[in-house]
Formats: structure tokens, sequence, C-alpha cells
């Protein structure tokens, strides 16, 4: 193998690579002959058949294979020769024509470009001085919680037979489906309850039951989400037949024992005890979160080095995406957002660029002090991955295990923590009492903040995921 560098310019690199023929052909023989000691063809015994016949029958499509083969096998030697490893794969360009290879016998020759990833000198992290953020919960906040609660655990008196259903009531109804008049599975129930206003039900199901009474009979005509989790109902328009049982007005409960009780508590100290350790959780978790931030700033401050253009281009690409595929699901447009299409490119390249130079720090630290993840490490992560999709553990699992991009993407969380800990047991740390206000509203980063711009008026009337139990009851919202 013959290799002449072309480029060299910043971390672009760009070599001409000529394979020879005598290096192709004897991989090819070794092919032929491993097809010919196993292959089993009419007329001949295993593993007998001639070698001219094999490469009749397999000569140009094992030669493809073989070319294939030697020139990621030469584009992988180059870059390891130089010690040097490329940003994204490297960009590959046939020289050669293809039938001059394969049927003549000339040199396959092609040009490689590639991006190479930087050399990063790694500071001393024992300089770094970085203010902790300590917060612990007050008395307000452990009120606010109950507030909260009973709020949100209301329960509901059964109103008179003449009270007419509001916005926020209860009603209690019996329902069948039809499509088409003919009824479907799961269309049909007996005293379901149904809060007005909640959105658990699909379309504009819910409307349609405010101003009934107990004993109104109503017919409700909607139609299934075009990506409704049963393929049988999605996009269909659909009837219900629906009767009012009753109607109950909510009652806000009372922060006492008995809101306790109704939360699988012994009573109200319990409660207020498990609030406390509940929102101490929430403070340390976004006391780390601020933490981090401003370790990661101090460290992008505290590196200069080139970032590979292909890498901040692919985290745009990836990004810009993102947005693309927000603004059509709304049927909205670029020019629908608060900020220009020039600003927004400006932000988003700001974004990416901080996103790769904090990655290569990451990985170049990782790589330093060989820090690994362990089968625990990753195990958990799967585990956590799992317990978000209840009843496809099997599905979920079996997924990762054949796919090992998806494994290192599900696990770099877990590897930038454990380099970020390394990080923290060695720089300068000062414990800094802050609010609740300081911890959760000004921190939140430049980034987190220019994405919000950008994206403010893309999601402004963007629906919330409901949370009814669709399968059980095909009236209810597709979760």
């Amino acid at each position: 193998m013959e290799v002449k560098e072309l480029k060299s310019k910043g971390l672009k690199r760009e070599f001409l690579i000529t394979i020879g023929v005598d290096d192709l052909k004897e991989k090819k023989i070794k092919k032929l002959q491993d097809i010919a000691s196993k292959a089993k063809i009419d007329g001949f015994r295993p593993g007998k058949v001639p070698t001219a016949h094999i490469e009749k029958l397999y000569g140009q499509s094992v030669m493809v294979e073989v070319i294939e083969e030697k020139v990621t096998e030469a584009s992988q030697s180059v870059l390891k020769d130089r010690d040097l490893k490329a940003a994204v794969k490297p960009d590959v360009k046939l020289d050669s024509d293809m039938n001059d290879v394969i049927e003549k016998n000339k040199d396959l020759v092609f040009t490689m470009n590639c991006e190479v990833l930087p050399e990063i000198e790694i500071t001393d992290f024992s300089k770094i001085k970085l203010d902790k953020p300590v917060s612990k919960p007050k008395e307000k906040d452990i009120k606010d919680a109950l507030d909260y609660l009973a709020k949100q655990n209301k329960s509901f008196k059964e109103a008179s037979e003449k009270t007419k259903s509001k916005d926020g009531d209860q009603v209690t109804l019996d329902y069948v489906g039809k499509i088409d008049d003919i009824t479907f599975d799961g269309g049909t129930a007996n005293d379901a309850n149904l809060v007005l206003g909640s959105k658990s039900f699909i379309d504009n199901f819910e409307d349609q039951l405010i101003g009934l009474k107990k004993g109104d009979k109503k017919l409700v005509k909607v139609k299934f989400p075009d990506n409704y989790q049963s393929s049988d109902l999605a996009g269909k328009e659909a009837t219900f037949d629906v009767e009012i049982k009753k109607v109950s007005k909510a009652e806000e409960s009372k922060v006492n024992d008995d809101l306790a009780k109704s939360l699988g508590m012994e009573n109200l100290e319990d409660l207020k005890k498990n609030l406390e350790e509940r929102i101490q959780q929430d403070f340390d978790s976004a006391a780390r979160m601020k933490l981090k931030d401003s370790l990661l700033d101090a460290l992008e401050k505290k590196h200069k080095f080139e970032l590979p253009e292909s890498m901040v281009n692919q985290e745009f690409d990836q990004m810009w995406n993102q947005l693309q595929q927000q603004l059509d699901q709304q049927k909205k447009e670029l020019n629908d957002l608060e900020l220009s299409e020039k600003e927004i490119r400006k932000n988003y390249t700001e974004i990416s660029e901080k996103r790769v130079c904090t990655g290569l720090l990451i990985a170049e630290i990782g790589n330093q002090n060989n820090i690994q993840l362990e089968d625990n490490d990753i195990n958990k992560a799967l585990q956590t991955e799992m317990q978000k999709y209840p009843g496809q553990e099997k599905e979920i699992l079996d997924y990762y295990q054949k796919n090992q991009d998806a494994i290192r993407q599900l696990t770099a969380p877990v590897f930038e923590d454990k380099v970020i800990d390394f990080i923290l047991e060695k720089v300068d740390l000062k414990d800094v009492k802050v609010s609740r206000e300081d911890l959760f509203d000004s921190g939140m980063k430049e980034e987190s903040k220019s994405k919000k711009k950008t994206k403010s008026k893309a999601t402004s009337d963007k629906k919330s995921k409901p949370k009814s139990k669709a399968k059980k009851v095909s009236a209810k919202k597709d979760k």
C-alpha cells in the first residue's frame, strides 16, 4: 500500500491511497478458496469444486467485497499509523475505474478526506474554583406542596338531579361507541367517571357533555386521532351513545390527616416529612445541574482548541431537523418564530459549538484518566429505560442488545456523569447557600434560554399529552 498526503490544514486531511493488485488478488484467492471448501454445487463433491469454476460463479462479487474491505482497512490503517482519530466517518472517493480493477488487474486508487480530532491539553483541575449551590426546603415550600396536593386530589360530591354539568365537574356516564353503526372493542363503558375539561377523552368528546344533567342522553360525534394507537380506529369518525348517570361538583381536599391517608401516609406529619425529603431531592438535583453547568462553562473557557467542522455541522443539522419537524407537525413556518432565521441559525451554531467542545473535553478527560463504564452502569441505564415502557421490557432490552450505537447513546449521559464526578473531586468547591428562586429560575443556561426563545411560538399551542387509559376505553385519548 502506498500513501501520499495531499492536504494537511488544521484538522482536515486528504490522502491518496494505492492498493496494489497483488494484495487484492491475494485476498480474493483466500475468499474463493473458503467458498470452494464449503460450497455445495451439483456435480461436485463438497470441497472438491475447482477454483476456476468458483471464480466463474463468484469472482466478480468477491472482488467487489474485497475492494470494500480493503478500502476500509487501508483508511483505518492510514489514520492509526499517524496516531490520528477521525472526527466523523472519512469520505472516500474511488479514483480507479471499478471495471479496470476487477477485469484488467489494475491497482486500486482512492482518495480519503477526513477531519481528525484535535489534540487537547487538559488543564489542572485544582486551579478551577466553583461555587457549589446549597439549598434546603423552607416551611413555605412544604406548605405550597401540601396546597398543590390538596388541589390535585379533589373529591367530588354528587349534585342535585337538576344540576347541569360545567367545566371542572365530574360526570358519571355509560357510553357505547360505534363506527358506521357497528360497535367496536373497547368502546363501551358503564359508570365511567370523567372530569370535564381534563382533556382525557378524544377530540371534543368532553365539550359535548357540558350543560347536561342526570338522566340526559346525548349522541356524541368525534374523530379518532390519526396517530391513535389502534390502527383500526386511527383517523376514523365515531359516535357514542352517552347517558349521564350523575353530575358531581369538585370539592378541594383539606390539608389534614385524611389527605395524607388518601395518599398512602399514616398522618399529616408523615406526609410533611415525605414531602420534605422529596423536595430536598429536587433541590439537590437542581443544585447538581447548576454546578455541572458551571463546571462545563469553566472547562470550555480553560481549553482552547480547533473544533472539527464536520462534528459541529452534524450537531447543528440534528437540532435544525428537530425544529423543522416541530414546525411541520404544527403546520407552521420559520417566520412564525420570534427570531429571524439568521438569528436562529446563529444561536444554533453557538450551541452546536459548545456541545462539541464540551463533548470532546469529556471524552478526552475520560480517556486520559481511564474512566470507563462498568456492567453495572450499563444495566442501570437499561433498567431505567425499560421502566419507561411498561409491558415492553423485553422488546426494549432486545433492541439495545442488538444495537451497539443505541447502547452508546443511552449510556453517554452515565459516562459524562462519571467524568464530571471525577473532576469535581479535584476542583476547588465552595458551598454557597442559595434560594429556591436562584436554584430553579436564574440557573437556566443560556443554551436553554436561546432554544426556548427560538421555539416559544412554535410550541405555544402544542397540546399536552393525555393521561388516560386509552387501551381500556377507546373513547379516551391515545397515550
